[in-house]
């Protein structure tokens, strides 16, 4: 019980270090807002229901309480068939209530809306993919969409089953190996969206995070013009050489999908305000330290660390992955949920 208090205190540390206000009730998509909607009636059921039952409670144990001058058994009560009634049909009566609500939200949080933006989610231990099969774009831990405009994810998991989650923004839903699951939502708010695996998928199953980057629709636009358009720039020669002796194998950096995925893709690493899947700010200590042993941030990672690199090539390489960016995007300045 101690460890599952501290566990709780410390993720509440951490989301307040990072600045997020990580909110189930957030009303920033129509998603969120049928879910609060639903959960305030079932609230007022609870609340009644308590108080019914509280209150009769009280005041049996008060009206039939004993007073210490009583002689013999009181008399004795076998049973009233109209109240039995009354307590069995009010039950049954709040819980086709409650069905009927539920059963419209479900409809309402499910409905497909036609000329969705559709975006394919893999999930990988421990990992994103995001690919943008009708705009040709392709980025790994950081999902960018449109404010205002409705998305279709279509999930699922090249490993184990994951589970999507961003609580700012919509619900969960698994992600399981060999099948396809739908998440539909309207992201309203342009901000920095927290988001987690909510499925234990193995060591680092915490570490596994990820952003949704809310984004003005003219802004989107102009993001996927330049994506489609992008050429890696080389920052750094000496770096690119590094990165093609040491990462090409797994990465690659063009923001296109590749025939096979292997890790997480690195195009428009500039721009990204998180590393590792979310779990640190984008900073150059922080890729630098990232890059020499990555299983000390995130136990069970395949990817192995770069120890031997010398200083100048780590800087090299730093340099180069730092300038593979779009120019004129600040995601970091996004408010954060």
């Amino acid at each position: 019980m101690r460890r599952g208090i501290g566990a709780l205190f410390g993720l509440g540390l951490a989301l307040a270090e990072a600045g997020h206000q990580v909110g189930v009730l957030n009303p920033s998509s129509p998603f969120n807002r049928e879910v609060s909607w639903l959960l305030v009636w079932v609230l007022v059921f609870a609340v009644l229901i308590f108080g019914v039952v509280a209150g009769s409670l009280a005041y049996i144990v008060l009206r039939f309480r004993a007073k210490g001058n009583e002689a013999g058994e009181p008399p004795q009560i076998h049973g009233n068939d109209r109240l039995e009634v009354v307590w069995t049909a009010i039950p049954i009566l709040i819980v086709l209530v409650l069905f009927g609500l539920t059963a419209k939200s479900l409809v309402q949080v499910n409905k497909a809306v036609p000329g969705a933006l559709k975006v394919e989610v893999t999930g990988y231990q421990f990992w994103w993919d995001f690919h943008y099969p009708g705009l040709d774009l392709h980025t790994s831990n950081e999902l960018v969409l449109p404010a205002g405009v409705p998305v279709e994810l279509e999930l699922t998991s090249a490993d184990v089953i994951h589970s999507f989650w961003a609580p700012g923004l919509v619900g969960k839903r698994d992600l399981i190996p060999g099948q396809k699951t739908l998440l539909h939502f309207t992201p309203e708010k342009p901000g920095n969206y927290y988001g987690v695996c909510a499925e234990l998928c193995g060591p680092s199953h915490a570490r596994m995070l990820f952003r949704v980057l809310v984004l003005p629709k003219e802004e989107f636009d102009r993001f996927v013009a330049e994506a489609q358009a992008y050429q890696p720039p080389v920052a750094d020669a000496q770096g690119q050489q590094v990165f093609q002796q040491n990462c090409a194998a797994c990465h690659n950096v063009t923001g296109k999908k590749p025939p096979v995925v292997i890790g997480p893709g690195l195009a428009f690493m500039g721009n990204r305000v998180s590393l590792g899947a979310g779990i640190v700010e984008n900073t150059t200590e922080e890729l630098k330290a990232w890059i020499k042993d990555p299983a000390s941030f995130k136990p069970g990672v395949k990817m192995p660390g770069f120890p031997q690199l010398s200083e100048e090539d780590l800087d090299a390489l730093v340099r180069y992955l730092e300038g593979l960016k779009l120019s004129g995007f600040d995601f970091k300045s996004l408010p954060r949920f």
